[in-house]
């Protein structure tokens, strides 16, 4: 199985935003966690510019599935995105 980082790069006012969209977002992230795909994600603090969700899965359209139905990515809260496979070495896998 592969692991993959999402990263999003988040606007400024994101906190601010974000009220409108949370509860569609933490449904599409809760049913992507109970499919065993998403292990876990939130965004950084201090600043709150970046969020990092981490994945498990054979292929990485299931990662790409997520951003596309995303309500922070479609109704740009989330400036721009990335997904790099991500090699653990140490920890549960």
């Amino acid at each position: 199985m592969k692991y993959y980082m999402l990263t999003y790069l988040l606007v400024d006012d994101y906190m601010d935003r974000r009220g409108d969209y949370r509860r569609e977002h933490l449904e599409l992230a809760d049913d992507f966690y109970k499919k065993g795909l998403l292990l876990m994600g939130g965004a950084l603090s201090r600043p709150t510019d970046k969020a990092v969700l981490i994945f498990r899965s054979e292929i990485v359209s299931a990662v790409e599935s997520f951003v596309k139905e995303d309500p922070y990515v479609k109704n740009g809260l989330v400036e721009s995105w990335d997904i790099r496979e991500w090699s653990v070495v140490v920890g549960v896998v």
